[in-house]
């Protein structure tokens, strides 16, 4: 054995044995891993430009390629709907029988000072005509305003006097004494004769439409002369007269997301030179649509802070300009390499903006924290002798390794996020997934070379960048006196930190979170949309319940109901109705709350297309009384599925969906996703430890300090932000943070665990091993861990809540994680297990002693 030098500090004398002498090679590589990550150091340092030139060729390649992967992001990918439950039944009915009123329906939200004047009829009659030709195109399936209301009632109403008019004349002047006869006996409003004068001549149903709809634009709503069935104007125009909307159903066919900026672009510029007028366009794919644009804007301002505080972190932890420099250099160029493999899977899965937004940060993080492992252990081998190209490969092999690991651990966390049955998850996890190996394969390929090719001038531009930065100084003082601390007050330190714990996980079981998409939204054109829209209707009937399935055997006929079948509906109507918790019901026997005669229902057949589909689908909308995302509404939910089971049969085969039943459902499947992906990754990541660690018990405890952190930082997470700040938690953080954090948790635990291995076969008790080991790899691991809170934290300064509660979780998880946890916790439990760490059935039994007697000195 060498000799062993020793470090004086004020907690005492520590051991520190030097690395093995000058030579290396596969002889010392004591791992099948290590065998092979000497074979590819040893193949790097021969040909370290033709690496780095195939390098520069696949980034040239990839870049033109990476500026394309917008074209494949989608903003239909956030849907919330659990495949194989009853809301997705209710989904795939909605879609299929009232596309109207899918998830594809957009509204356009204006407000006025009086919405009945002529400034907003001339804007909905403008969005009418811009709208006939993507209508004639199949791009838009329907729209409905009070101006289409008023107008088509108008133009029925024209096209029968028409119809009469030519029954009973057949020349103009009998035509219009025929419209002067019908005024006079009141059956034509007098407001209307002109244009029914000229109706009586049209030639076509265009024509009549046109004049209706001249008409519409130019007689004040409030006393409209033709009637229109009762409350179907109520549903578009505010009771104050304040606020009109406008739906705008895209084709369920359509290729492609609604044009929602383009629709946007369009009333705005109708509503450009109102006096009074203000537009929004709203609707839950709008409001998305507008997150993701937020998010992709905010991109740009968290990268740049990210760069800012990571070079920041990396001068400081260098003490050196081109280490810095380099360093971002090889994380910011794989992300081209990253961004051009997801374009070419986006040809083939769904991928939307935050999958493009978690993989840049992820990448960053943990692509400096390899570079910065690598290029530290580089150092740490130049000061224990090594010539500059052995000191790379031996830096290599065993900076390498944890590398490795911690990369795989990473990459089975995003990869349990691809077994989540809610769609909109697994697009977070493709890009982990892909942007993980790309950036591990450049931090373990081009930083090599650039450390076979530069050697110490790898370090320049700085001051003292070579000298022991690990046991000079401060920083190794205070690691020091960290390490004798847990070692001395071990079983302290375990029960401070339970005893802290306990509190936090209360806090987050009992903590409810929502996935309402509007909380969680910025504030965007959208979320002020649907806010007006809230405020005037009631967030209830913004986001209703919905019943629907197909008819039983007679109750619907051609499209129609029959007198049976109205029966039957209007039984059941007033059974949902008087369910507790519910505020209304529409069907379609009481179209807009209030039951129509057969002679209304009969006139007004057009207004019942949302409630009978021409195929026989049944569709009951219920408006609870509560706010949809509440718990009384949950209990509401509860009540209505049990009227809908104990239905009379005779109405049909009938399922709930809407907000409240999706946002269930959903939080049930997270729940139950949520513990089968932590099962998934603890086992992956267990049998992956216990093969490269051979120990059984450091792999559980490492899982369980990641869970620790996890209960603290999410915990502080639902402190911080509902609390204090009275924001909804999304309901999916923990998921998120749990499985990612299972993953680059792991950087610092293996860092810490597999330098306590090295110096236990180096000789060194286990207590030795342990605080030594701290002191080894604290500078590291802070710093790492410094760099990977600000690459993720960066993500808190985002306007879209759910990356402000993402950024937040994660940078506080992963700063304790390395930190306090890491520097008090693990080496206090570390010292508790003592040689039991290393302990691990085996049939070889020889070498398991072995290890025993070394542990043991």
């Amino acid at each position: 054995m060498t000799d062993t030098p020793t470090t004086t500090g004020a907690a005492g004398t520590v051991r520190v044995p030097s690395p093995p002498g000058p030579s290396t090679g596969p002889e010392s590589a004591r791992s099948p891993v290590q065998r092979a990550l000497f074979r590819l150091a040893e193949g790097l340092a021969r040909r370290p430009k033709t690496v780095i030139a195939v390098w520069a060729v696949l980034i040239a390649l990839c870049t033109p390629v990476a500026g394309q992967l917008h074209s494949v992001l989608t903003d239909q990918g956030a849907s919330k709907v659990v495949p194989g439950t009853t809301s997705a039944r209710a989904d795939e009915l909605t879609k299929r029988a009232f596309p109207q009123r899918s998830e594809r329906e957009v509204t356009v939200v204006a407000e006025a000072t009086d919405a009945y004047g002529p400034a907003l009829r001339g804007l909905l009659a403008g969005l009418d005509a811009r709208l006939a030709e993507p209508l004639r195109s199949g791009e838009v399936g329907s729209t409905v305003s009070a101006f289409t209301l008023y107008r088509d009632a108008t133009a029925a109403l024209l096209g029968g006097v028409r119809e009469q008019a030519r029954d009973r004349g057949d020349t103009a002047a009998e035509r219009r004494s025929y419209v002067d006869a019908e005024v006079a006996a009141g059956r034509v409003p007098a407001a209307l004769a002109p244009t029914a004068r000229t109706a009586v001549e049209a030639a076509s149903r265009q024509e009549l439409t046109r004049l209706a709809g001249e008409f519409t634009v130019a007689t004040d709503w409030r006393d409209f002369p033709v009637d229109v069935p009762g409350g179907a104007a109520a549903r578009l125009l505010s009771e104050d007269g304040g606020t009109a909307l406008v739906s705008v159903a895209y084709a369920a066919d359509g290729h492609g997301d609604p044009d929602v900026e383009g629709l946007r672009t369009t009333v705005r510029d109708l509503a450009d030179g109102r006096d009074g007028v203000t537009v929004h366009v709203t609707g839950e794919l709008a409001l998305i649509h507008d997150t993701y644009a937020k998010a992709e804007a905010d991109n740009a301002l968290m990268e740049s802070v990210a760069y800012v505080i990571i070079f920041v972190i990396l001068l400081v932890f260098f003490r050196a300009l081109v280490p810095a420099i380099l360093t971002l250099a090889v994380v910011g160029l794989s992300m081209s390499v990253s961004q051009a493999a997801l374009y070419g899977l986006g040809q083939q899965v769904t991928l939307t903006q935050f999958t493009v937004t978690i993989m840049q940060f992820v990448m960053l993080g943990a692509g400096v924290d390899y570079s910065m492992l690598l290029s530290s252990r580089y150092r740490q081998e130049r000061l224990a002798g090594r010539p500059p190209r052995e000191a790379a490969v031996h830096a290599t092999v065993h900076a390498g390794e944890s590398m490795l690991l911690a990369a795989v651990a990473v990459a089975l966390a995003f990869g349990a996020t691809l077994l989540s049955p809610v769609d909109w998850i697994p697009p977070l996890g493709y890009g982990g997934l892909l942007g993980i190996p790309i950036v591990l394969a450049a931090a373990l390929t081009l930083t090599p070379c650039l450390l076979v090719l530069l050697g110490d001038r790898f370090f320049a531009l700085g001051r003292g960048a070579l000298t022991d930065l690990e046991h000079e100084g401060a920083m190794g003082r205070h690691l020091l006196r960290t390490a004798h601390f847990a070692r001395r007050r071990k079983v302290a330190i375990v029960v401070v930190f339970l005893v802290v714990t306990a509190p936090l996980a209360l806090l987050v079981a009992g903590n409810r979170s929502t996935s309402d998409p509007v909380a969680l939204s910025p504030v965007t054109d959208a979320r002020k949309g649907f806010e007006t829209l809230a405020g005037e209707w009631g967030d209830s009937a913004a986001l209703p319940t919905t019943v629907l399935g197909p008819a039983a055997p007679g109750v619907v006929r051609d499209g129609a109901l029959t007198d049976e079948g109205r029966a039957a509906v209007a039984r059941f109507t007033e059974r949902l109705a008087a369910t507790d918790g519910v505020a209304s019901v529409d069907s379609a026997t009481q179209p807009f709350g209030t039951p129509w005669t057969g002679e209304q229902a009969a006139a007004g057949q057009a207004f019942l297309t949302d409630h009978v589909a021409p195929d026989g689908t049944l569709r009951f909308v219920v408006v609870l009384a509560d706010d949809p995302y509440s718990a009384a509404a949950a209990d509401t939910l509860d009540r209505l599925r049990g009227t809908v089971r104990e239905a009379d049969a005779g109405v049909g085969e009938l399922v709930v969906g809407g907000a409240t039943e999706v946002d269930l459902q959903y939080g049930a499947a997270l729940r139950s996703s949520f513990w089968q992906m932590v099962a998934l990754v603890s086992i992956g990541v267990f049998v992956m430890l216990v093969i490269t660690l051979r120990s059984l018990f450091v792999p559980v405890r490492l899982i369980a300090t990641i869970m620790l952190s996890n209960v603290w930082a999410i915990g502080l997470t639902v402190l911080v932000f509902h609390h204090w700040r009275g924001e909804a938690v999304i309901d999916d953080l923990p998921i998120f943070l749990t499985v990612l954090m299972m993953g680059l948790g792991m950087d610092y635990e293996i860092f810490l665990v597999t330098r306590v291995r090295d110096l236990a076969r180096a000789g060194a008790s286990q207590e030795e091993a342990t605080v030594n080991a701290v002191v080894d790899t604290g500078r590291v691991i802070n710093a790492a861990g410094l760099v990977m809170a600000g690459s993720l934290g960066t993500m808190a300064l985002s306007s879209t809540l759910m990356l402000q509660e993402y950024g937040a979780g994660l940078g506080l998880a992963v700063l304790l994680d390395a930190t306090v946890i890491r520097m008090l916790f693990v080496p206090a439990t570390l010292l508790l297990l003592g040689r039991y760490n290393w302990w691990l059935p085996s049939l070889r039994r020889g070498r398991g002693r072995g290890h025993r007697k070394a542990d043991a000195r």
